[in-house]
């Protein structure tokens, strides 16, 4: 299973080698982080080497979401629609608001003052929901696939939906909420078929065709849709 570490938001893929005598961090094509590091290196070390490397990443991520396909970007203007679960929701604009950002069931209600770091504020909303949201689908799709995760983590993992960790502990992209439900179970559905099956062999194929027969059609869709949606790129994968 791979070893994950979260530090300052981020997580990063901890690749261990017994002839390994140093750290190193790598940016994927992908924009997934990798420490490589010695095999009995302690997980505080590794997690505040890589504490001192953030503003590093952070440079290097920039970088590449500049090369990266451009995407809509939104501008939190009233009557502006915000994508949750498939559906857009209007956006309203008031200065009488104690929360930044509330989701009344029909809209979203961000305050006057709180623009200006809107999309902080999304995205917390979206990791908060997420979590939530995401522990009921498991009560449904984890005995359809025939493995449940220790618990589940939701973040922000680059371009990547989803990411099963050590310990059966299963990363969920906090994007991940935005898309239609079908799309969401289909990358729920394909975290935890790798834990029982770690590799993108023909055993893991066989088991999403077995629990999700449409799955092809709904990774299509997947790639498709993400290109419409705030926040997310063609070029995220799974």
């Amino acid at each position: 299973m791979t070893e994950k570490l979260e530090v300052g938001g981020l997580i990063f893929e901890v690749r261990r080698s017994p002839r390994r005598k140093t750290l190193g961090l790598t940016v994927d094509r992908g924009a997934e982080l990798v420490i490589r590091a010695p095999q009995a290196a302690r997980n505080e070390e590794l997690a505040r080497w890589a504490q001192s490397k953030l503003l590093w990443v952070h440079r290097k991520l920039a970088l590449k979401e500049q090369s990266a396909p451009k995407v809509r970007e939104p501008e939190f203007v009233t009557g502006e629609g915000f994508s949750y679960l498939g559906r857009s929701y209007r956006l309203t604009i008031t200065p009488g608001q104690k929360e930044p950002l509330r989701f009344d069931g029909r809209r979203f209600i961000l305050r006057t003052t709180a623009r200006r770091s809107a999309a902080d504020h999304f995205r917390r909303w979206y990791i908060w929901v997420g979590r939530q949201w995401i522990e009921r689908r498991l009560e449904l799709l984890a005995p359809r696939i025939g493995a449940a995760p220790s618990r589940i983590e939701v973040g922000d993992l680059g371009y990547r939906w989803g990411s099963c960790g050590k310990h059966r502990v299963v990363f969920f992209n906090w994007r991940l909420l935005q898309l239609p439900v079908r799309l969401a179970d289909y990358v729920i559905a394909h975290e935890l078929g790798h834990l029982i099956e770690p590799y993108h062999g023909s055993a893991f194929w066989r088991l999403l065709d077995r629990s999700m027969p449409d799955w092809k059609e709904r990774k299509e869709e997947l790639r498709t849709r993400a290109q419409e949606i705030y926040w997310c790129s063609a070029a995220m994968v799974h």
